[in-house]
């Protein structure tokens, strides 16, 4: 018999406090105790030329210091635990992208084996695409600055950054802030799966309450982009190295053949929470060139965040349950979940304009996409879900 969503949510420890965010604080620096010399002088390495990056892209050393970089000693990848494994797969992604898309240099057609072959190995343990996708840009690049205190903008930092703009930090603890508020909803989509599945309409709409309260706590958050980043500082000074890759080789990495590769960019597309409540939801996405490119993005998500969404996939929709209900209060209930995510996406399409298109006039996505017809499909077919 198959898991229930609600199981394989608390299998993943996706919680209504955290969301798809990590269970334990990521962490803001290796900690080397326990490895062996070798190992331990190789993550202390990445870990300063994680900390020197901004300052490094700004003098112009960059590039020769990622040439410089060894490639893990061997063993390496068998004694990292899985939350290092992540933090080096963020560090590995940042110094590819950094090193590729550094502003105002030549154009590379290659990637060091230093930075290569550790984001390749790490993204090949958690089943994603080696390049720094939204999971290491936002879902665990962060730490409270109070560890007490809650998931509010202010009390988060970004633990790294391709820049010492504040802007930055601001536009990723925005995604990890709305991340944090989208657990309830998670969490509410299950039950609202059970109910229809139980034949509960009254915890139906409890659930879907849930859902459309998440929903606009979400977009309340992303309302707040607006108060700590600027739309050129954000399109012109950081924006750049979340670009994807276009036929790069990444060097040491047996396993391409040499053969080189190109990959989306980071993209808010490539997180799992809406695609989530989409599918618990039944929210449609009818359109043939959409849903290629969205089950494209979920190839950037980690593997346990995939099956998340294919828990929510397997169903039982909610949508046919409350069409085929005479009752006004579950209709009520859930047009209002549909209103709250075309909400959400309408704002961020709004913001999408401002942050890019008004200040650069480029009209693709660092996903790769055409984001103007992109993100208008997307809120066009939520909205045709009103019963």
């Amino acid at each position: 018999m198959s898991r229930s969503t609600a199981d394989v949510l608390d299998h993943h420890a996706i919680s209504a406090e955290r969301g798809f965010l990590p269970e334990a604080d990521p962490p803001a620096r290796f900690d080397v105790d326990g490895h062996e010399p070798s190992v331990a002088e190789y993550l202390r390495a990445v870990d300063r030329l994680g900390a020197e990056l901004p300052e490094r892209i700004d003098e112009g050393t960059f590039r020769p210091a990622v040439e410089g970089l060894e490639t893990p000693p061997d063993g390496t990848f068998g004694v990292l635990t899985d939350r290092e494994a992540t933090r080096l797969c963020m560090l590995c992604g940042f110094f590819a992208s950094a090193y590729v898309h550094e502003l105002g240099a030549d154009p590379v057609d290659r990637l060091p084996a230093g930075a290569a072959v550790p984001l390749y190995r790490t993204s090949r343990r958690f089943e994603r695409e080696p390049i720094l996708s939204y999971d290491v840009l936002c879902l665990h690049n962060w730490k409270r600055r109070d560890p007490a205190a809650g998931f509010d903008p202010e009390n988060l930092e970004a633990v790294q950054r391709f820049t010492a703009l504040d802007d930055e930090r601001w536009f990723v603890v925005i995604h990890v802030a709305i991340e944090a508020r989208a657990g309830a909803a998670l969490r509410a989509c299950a039950r609202a799966q059970r109910a229809v599945r139980e034949d509960e309409p009254d915890a139906l709409v409890g659930s879907l309450g849930t859902v459309a309260d998440s929903l606009e706590a979400q977009t309340a958050i992303m309302r707040r982009m607006t108060e700590g980043n600027d739309p050129e500082a954000f399109a012109n000074r950081y924006r750049p190295y979340y670009e994807g890759f276009d036929e790069l080789v990444y060097e040491g990495v047996e396993a391409f053949e040499g053969t080189p590769r190109t990959y989306r960019g980071g993209s808010g597309a490539q997180s799992s929470a809406l695609p989530s409540i989409d599918a618990a939801l039944g929210i449609d996405h009818a359109s043939t060139a959409l849903i290629e490119k969205l089950f494209d993005m979920r190839s950037y998500m980690p593997a346990t965040h995939r099956t998340v969404i294919d828990a929510f996939d397997a169903g039982p929709d909610v949508e046919p349950y409350v069409a085929a209900s005479d009752r006004r209060d579950l209709r009520e209930a859930y047009n209002r979940c549909v209103e709250e995510l075309a909400a959400f996406r309408e704002v961020h399409f709004g913001q999408v304009i401002q942050y890019i298109r008004e200040v650069t006039g480029d009209t693709t996505g660092t996903g790769g996409t055409d984001y103007v017809r992109f993100l208008r499909e997307m809120t066009a077919e939520t909205e045709a879900q009103m019963l």
